[in-house]
């Protein structure tokens, strides 16, 4: 179920490094139905200015607590107007929206890559999956300031908020400033040549989500995948966040991925002409997923990469 909460208060807010913030709302209806992979959809401001809201990825949930936990990066006006939210202000947020993480597993090896912004959302499915399965983390950013608040760089003490794993994990910087210097796509490659694993979750930017799942796929490897989107509507009215379906529909335990388009063919229209285009527009709907509803969650299968 997800809801409208016009007025969810910040409890805090915390700059975690660089241009990168956590922020907690108490907003007990979501954080009692939210699920990893999850997001939420946050006005900017009481103005028009930006109109669109921003969906941001749940870090953490904490159903018990009432409380909700975002982690961000600043990229432009409407990011740079939350970061300004301090302790009592209220925010419009609409969530939980989209399809999560599949959870239902116990007693694999799961390993989690996320790249940037995309570990937030995994560190969530971590804590999740870790209680009934061994879990291994793969994180991998441009530079440190770029990596998400970690246990070990910010004290859960800070903020009240725990941002402690509860997993092992290691870490890739391309300018070598935390852990390996290189891409985080390169220790897992590294990992898979000694220990396998039964599962791969991924969230992070198209060309390393790209380069795990010819990973995953050469070793036979289920993966699923969180989409990064730009979102206008963030509940699939507005089309502007989709992507190409893959030729598959979904992997281990998938569920399919909506509804399904009926197509008008000619003979059951009395206008030929309206039957055609209505035809080429449900054919072009069959090729393409919205972001924001089918997924951002997706079986590697269900998503067109390049070269396929």
């Amino acid at each position: 179920m997800k809801y409208h909460v016009p007025h969810a208060s910040v409890v805090g807010q915390w700059n975690t490094g660089g241009n990168i913030f956590l922020l907690t709302l108490s907003c007990p209806e979501i954080a009692a139905e939210a699920r990893p992979g999850q997001f939420a959809h946050l006005r900017c401001g009481n103005t028009l200015d930006p109109l669109l809201r921003r969906p941001l990825s749940i870090f953490q949930a904490e159903a018990q607590k009432g409380l909700l936990s975002f982690c961000y990066q600043v990229v432009g006006k409407g990011t740079q107007l939350l970061s300004k939210l301090q302790a009592g202000a209220q925010v419009d947020v609409m969530g939980p929206l989209g399809r999560g993480f599949d959870t239902e597993i116990s007693g694999k090896r799961i390993g989690l890559v996320g790249g940037g912004m995309g570990i937030a959302p995994l560190v969530f499915l971590g804590r999740m999956l870790a209680r009934h399965n061994q879990v291994q983390g793969f994180w991998g950013a441009r530079t440190k300031e770029l990596l998400p608040p970690l246990a070990d760089q910010f004290p859960s003490g800070d903020s009240g908020v725990e941002v402690a794993c509860g997993f092992p994990y290691l870490v890739a910087t391309e300018d070598g400033s935390a852990g390996r210097q290189g891409l985080v796509t390169g220790l897992l490659e590294e990992w898979l040549e000694q220990e396998p694993f039964d599962r791969l979750y991924a969230c992070g930017p198209r060309p390393m989500l790209a380069a795990v799942h010819r990973l995953a796929q050469a070793r036979g490897i289920p993966l699923q995948v969180s989409l990064e989107a730009v979102m206008a509507c963030g509940v699939g009215a507005c089309l502007g966040c989709t992507c190409e379906k893959g030729p598959g529909d979904g992997g281990a335990g998938a569920e399919g991925t909506g509804n399904p388009v009926h197509r008008v063919r000619h003979q059951d229209a009395p206008n030929s002409h309206a039957a055609a285009e209505t035809s080429a527009g449900s054919l072009a709907a069959e090729k393409r997923l919205k972001v924001c509803q089918d997924g951002p969650v997706f079986w590697a299968e269900e998503v067109r990469w390049d070269g396929e």
